[in-house]
């Protein structure tokens, strides 16, 4: 459709019209997740004050913003009407593969909310849309598209890299480093699933686990969606292989919500902000820049797993 819409990409300026109201459009739904997270209108400026978010969207034009609209939509989808999300979700998906990394989250709030029903409903759209979209790729080059669709050995360019700048090549580059990435992320998924989501709730994960083999529907509110599926996309985040400019997209706009969820001091909570927009404008990335991603990170991540409930410091 932008193929189309901006004459086979030759006009520029219609394709940045188009991301601009694809930027306006993103932050309405975002928008509305926060309200629905009860997020005091003090965070709110910070939604539409990175300079580097203006530039991925107005300028560079990448599709990670297409892909974002869509997994915004489908987190604002959990709270509201929850059969559409696994769908938007797929869609997201197949556009982008780091919508992935809310999965496990996803499927939790299906759990939490519908049980195994509505969590083996909509993780069968998931699979079936993927199916549907894949088709015509699988019928004319089904082992291309099997080998590059969803390549998690994919080797990224150090040149770049904006979180692991303070490595070095041969480290960056080294497989023992992105198995342990690997490993370190399966844990702080595990310790969000078992301690702080359920914390969330004021349920245990047994409780929980039992409530969802027993045919009922439970309203899961909206800032446990916002809470849970922001802070698997986090983690995600912060133990991703690599992070280039653009990626900033996929979790700028999760930010101040996850900033003011988090339990730490408001002072520190601002100057994570300002580090973490810092270290994303710095091109190209220095090992300072990287570090203090990373510290930044580490940060508010040491505060979301503190988090006890979602309801407003």
């Amino acid at each position: 459709a932008l193929w189309t819409a901006t004459d086979e990409g030759a006009d520029v300026r219609r394709a940045q019209y188009l991301f601009m109201l694809m930027y306006l459009a993103t932050l309405g739904v975002v928008l509305a997740i926060y309200r629905g997270a009860r997020v005091p209108p003090v965070w709110l400026p910070l939604l539409s004050a990175s300079r580097r978010l203006h530039s991925i969207y107005v300028l560079r034009l990448f599709n990670d913003a297409v892909a974002m609209l869509l997994a915004y939509a489908a987190i604002l989808a959990m709270s509201r009407r929850p059969r559409w999300s696994g769908l938007l979700l797929s869609l997201a998906i197949s556009i982008k593969m780091n919508v992935q990394l809310m999965l496990p989250a996803a499927a939790f709030i299906w759990w939490r909310a519908g049980g195994l029903r509505l969590a083996a409903v909509q993780t069968a759209v998931v699979a079936l849309s993927q199916a549907v979209v894949a088709a015509p790729f699988l019928a004319a080059y089904p082992h291309e598209y099997l080998a590059g669709a969803f390549d998690y050995g994919r080797k990224f360019n150090y040149t770049w890299t904006v979180n692991w700048r303070f490595l070095g090549l041969s480290a960056f580059e080294s497989r023992a480093w992105a198995q342990l990435l690997l490993v370190l992320h399966a844990l702080l998924l595990a310790v969000l699933a078992a301690v702080v989501w359920p914390r969330l709730s004021g349920h245990s994960l047994w409780q929980i686990l039992r409530q969802g083999f027993r045919r009922s529907t439970r309203r899961v509110s909206a800032a446990e969606v916002a809470v849970v599926m922001f802070t698997a996309n986090f983690v995600g985040i912060v133990c991703a292989r690599s992070l280039h400019y653009q990626f900033y997209a996929w979790y700028a706009h999760m930010l101040p919500l996850l900033l003011f969820y988090a339990r730490l001091p408001t002072p520190l909570r601002l100057a994570l902000w300002l580090a973490i927009e810092y270290a994303w404008n710095v091109f190209p990335s220095t090992s300072f820049s990287s570090l203090l991603l990373l510290a930044a990170h580490i940060t508010l991540l040491f505060g979301i797993l503190r988090i006890r409930h979602a309801k407003p410091n």
